[in-house]
């Protein structure tokens, strides 16, 4: 026989109490009073050691209700032979995912998660399955299901500690969500495929910071049969902060001295007060300078440099908690300034206000990083263009008809992959060139006269989605309506498939285009900005569509100066040798037809070499890895994700073994008999012990 509730054995402990009151005597019925004690007290009697038990039958009713009693309320019920087995429970699939990413550097986090990991495998039972998965930005498996479907249980946990010890963290940023979705994804495929119906459980392992990405959990079903148990670590100290460049936007020269630099401390930070300083390599190349930033704040400070020395490539800050150095360094790349030089094709000069150069050569101020050069050629010069003694410009602004020999020469500099913009000036200039700019004419006369009574012309039709006017398609810069253009030429091109129409005015005439010439580019424009064309040059797209004339036209420059861990840079597309120096100091060789360079995989500087020139870039940890404030678990919640452990095979075979017993207790009902059992004992006792209490009282008469 078994019983469910076992702990209300305790209520027999109850039958001391009958067994007490049977022990103390009761005062006598039949009273004698004696004239000499009538004024005493009268005093019960004591329980001593010549106390007897009397009423054996009594008490033994007594004490068999109340173990009846207690027996009933265990629940007893008899069990049958049928057994469980361990088929009759499905198993327990365990995927331990271990956060890898940059803030795991932090004092002895990494330490505490593989001790963690450890201790997950060791409380595992022998019919749990084990996977092993590892997570930065992307998803790494380390041991999955298929791979050890064919060896032992125990030998895949020896498998899953092997791997643990190859891993280390990354400079990566976390992806929090996408890693959850991607291993509950491969559970759930996994379980459908064998068809066990598995108990599906992730264990992650992670600091859980707040700037872990969690937005795929908002566009996932999180699967209903996967639970999650956070095993959260944190530093003894986990204050930290962050510092950064503040970019500016064409510092001047003298300005470039001063770099303005922010520091950023975390919500949650018990330090309050740090020091930035500027660094050549490991020494110092300036006097640090004190922020105090309140926790969740940031203070934005000139952290100056002396120009006189080298220019300094990293910032290093101190004072935040210890062992949070991992993100108290930016790196940047030394303003080195470029000498640009622009060939300019016309009649004009600098100082008449009437032509275009007297804007084009206004228009680039010398700053840290660039110096611009416009160069005047006309009609009778010779062009001597040689790029071994860099004499090439780096962008052609043609606004006269040049010669046939400097026609072949352009023609040779755009193959080269240089850059040039036409500006029709006449018609005379349209005749002229019509030819050399790919079948171009002037509009017909009907369409002529049909446009002459307009007093000015605008823009109606933009391609923003073109390079040259992709730096204007927010909203904030698409507007060119306030640009007014009082004349223009109205061309006809004769086949636009060979060509890209950019713009076009509001008759439909093409304003802008573009026509490839070998490697190199060539654009017409059919209006200047010379004060008698339009408003071109004192509207405020002046400078930024020149700018990126200047942009499109260099072939040997890196788009950005500075790129994110993991960030994919663009190559310039220059043919010939490539290589790519890392912070290590390795050099790796790259394909003479590659794009991009993807291996941007720690933060430090890189050297970009190609073409003779040497183009560096810096790389550093994405910003989000250093808010490392804790993430509240119940965001996840959020999500539908269900928290906490399953159950283990033991504890499910129990459970199944609970409910069984349920089940017979609930069909015998021996409770039932028992308590009748009870009712019969406690009316044969209540019998016996009205008898037994009736004692007649002898009549001896009054006292004399």
């Amino acid at each position: 026989m078994s019983v469910l509730s076992g702990i209300f054995l305790l209520g027999a402990a109850a039958i001391a109490a009958p067994i007490l009151f049977h022990l103390i005597r009761r005062t006598p019925k039949a009273r004698y009073e004696f004239s000499s004690l009538m004024f005493l007290q009268p005093s019960p009697p004591r329980l001593t050691r010549r106390s007897r038990l009397d009423q054996w039958l009594l008490l033994l009713l007594r004490s068999l209700v109340i173990l009846l009693l207690a027996f009933a309320f265990m629940r007893p019920f008899f069990r049958t032979s049928t057994n469980l087995s361990p088929d009759d429970v499905p198993q327990r699939h365990v995927a331990i995912l271990v956060d890898q990413s940059a803030s795991m550097r932090r004092a002895d986090l990494w330490q505490q998660a593989i001790a963690q990991a450890n201790q997950v495998l060791g409380d595992l039972e022998t019919s749990d399955e084990v996977s092993l998965y590892a997570f930065d930005e992307t998803l790494t498996p380390l041991v999955t299901a298929e791979e050890t479907s064919q060896i032992d249980r125990s030998q895949r946990r020896d498998l899953v500690r092997e791997r643990l010890k190859e891993v280390s963290p990354t400079w990566s940023a976390s992806n929090l969500g996408a890693a959850l979705v991607g291993v509950a994804e491969r559970l759930s495929a996994d379980d459908d495929l064998r068809q066990m119906s598995a108990k599906l459980q992730i264990v992650l392992i992670s600091d859980m910071q707040t700037g872990s990405q969690i937005d795929r959990l908002q566009t996932s079903q999180w699967p209903e049969s996967v639970r999650v148990d956070v095993r959260a670590i944190t530093p003894e100290d986990d204050s930290n902060a962050r510092v950064r460049l503040v970019e500016a936007k064409e510092e001047t020269a003298e300005a470039a001295s001063a770099p303005r630099v922010r520091v950023r401390n975390t919500s949650h930070s018990d330090s309050e007060q740090f020091e930035v300083v500027w660094r050549l390599g490991d020494k110092d190349a300036s006097r640090p300078v004190s922020f105090y930033v309140p926790p969740g704040e940031s203070l934005v400070l000139d952290v100056p440099y002396d120009p006189g020395t080298p220019s300094p490539n990293q910032l290093h800050l101190s004072g935040d908690g210890r062992g949070m150095d991992f993100d108290n360094t930016f790196y940047v790349v030394p303003p080195i300034q470029e000498q640009v030089s622009i060939a300019y094709f016309g009649s004009d000069t600098a100082d008449d206000p009437e032509g275009m150069l007297f804007y084009l050569s206004r228009a680039f101020d010398e700053t840290a990083s660039r110096k611009v050069e416009v160069q005047t050629v006309d009609a009778d010069t010779a062009i001597n263009w040689n790029d071994v003694a860099g004499t090439t410009p780096r962008l052609v602004i043609i606004a006269q008809t040049p010669s046939e020999d400097q026609r072949n020469l352009l023609d040779a500099y755009l193959n080269r992959g240089g850059q040039a913009v036409v500006v029709l000036q006449s018609d005379d200039m349209v005749n002229d060139l019509g030819a050399w700019l790919g079948d171009v004419s002037v509009a017909s006369g009907e369409e002529e006269e049909a446009s002459s009574t307009e007093s000015y012309a605008m823009l109606g039709q933009i391609d923003f989605q073109h390079p040259l006017f992709t730096p204007f398609a927010a909203a904030r810069y698409n507007d060119f309506t306030t640009i007014r253009f009082w004349q223009h030429r109205r061309v006809r091109l004769a086949d636009e498939s060979t060509t890209e129409v950019i713009a076009r005015f509001e008759d439909d005439t093409p304003a802008i285009w573009s026509l490839p010439r070998g490697e190199g580019q060539l654009y017409v424009m059919s209006a200047g900005w010379s004060r008698k064309d339009s408003q071109l040059a004192l509207s405020t797209k002046f400078l930024p569509l020149l700018s990126r004339w200047l942009e499109l036209a260099d072939r040997q420059k890196l788009a950005s100066h500075s790129y994110f861990v993991n960030q994919s840079v663009p190559l310039p597309a220059a043919s010939g040798e490539k290589t790519i120096q890392i912070p290590s100091g390795n050099t790796l060789q790259l394909t003479e037809d590659a794009t991009t360079f993807d291996d941007t995989t720690e933060p430090g500087t890189y050297v970009l070499r190609q073409g003779g020139k040497e183009l560096p870039f810096a790389v550093n940890l994405a910003d989000a890895e250093s808010d490392t404030a804790p993430l509240a678990l119940d965001r996840l919640e959020q999500f539908g994700i269900p928290l906490g452990m399953a159950a283990t095979h033991t504890q499910q075979l129990a459970e199944l073994r609970q409910l069984q017993d349920r089940e017979l207790e609930n069909h015998q009902k021996v409770w039932k008999w028992l308590v009748v059992s009870v009712l019969m004992l406690l009316a044969v006792e209540t019998f016996l012990a009205a008898r037994r209490s009736h004692v007649p009282t002898q009549d001896l008469g009054e006292a004399q």
